[in-house]
């Protein structure tokens, strides 16, 4: 990355050493003259106003050696910037869908368990109905089956409030 310190504390100096004797011919430019663009500036150790102070055609040298202009740089981080901007956005759709198919599955097997929950109750109920029917001795077998088949059906009711159910009293 660009150290941005650097390059904007050289871009000061060599400016302010430019503007510190305007008029000797070995210092600088006279103020009448045109600045030379093409100074070379290390990126490392330019504080961020400084690196905004420089012109946009100013040559900076990275790290490595690598030669860029300002708006090169600029440039470079703008895209960078909107990369990682739709990689996130990808990322979050990505999250989106899996949440959706998770929740989908979840849902489906809720639906299949209250399916068998509702089926098991059904059961029952016809076997109480038949037990009323019943002789005392077969209803007495039929109660007891019926109370076994009840406590299987409380050890697998669902626990969630948002489930309906007989088990949930809604």
């Amino acid at each position: 990355m660009i150290n941005t310190r650097t390059l904007t504390s050289l871009a000061v100096a060599v400016l302010g050493l430019t503007m510190m004797a305007p008029n000797c011919p070995t210092c600088g430019p006279r103020p009448d003259q045109a600045r030379s663009s093409n100074v070379m500036i290390t990126v490392s150790g330019l504080t961020k106003p400084q690196f905004d102070a420089l012109p946009a055609n100013a040559i900076v040298m990275q790290k490595g050696g690598m030669r860029i202009s300002k708006s090169g740089i600029i440039a470079r981080a703008t895209k960078q910037r909107a990369d990682a901007m739709a990689l996130r956005q990808q990322r979050v759709r990505d999250f989106q869908a899996h949440r959706a198919r998770v929740l989908s599955d979840e849902q489906a097997k809720l639906r299949a368990k209250n399916a068998r929950l509702w089926a098991e109750l059904t059961r029952l109920h016809q076997i109480q109905v038949a037990s009323r029917n019943a002789w005392p001795a077969e209803r007495a077998q039929l109660n007891q089956r019926a109370a076994m088949g009840l406590r299987q059906l409380r050890g697998s009711a669902p626990t969630s409030p948002n489930i309906r159910g007989p088990m949930n009293h809604i």
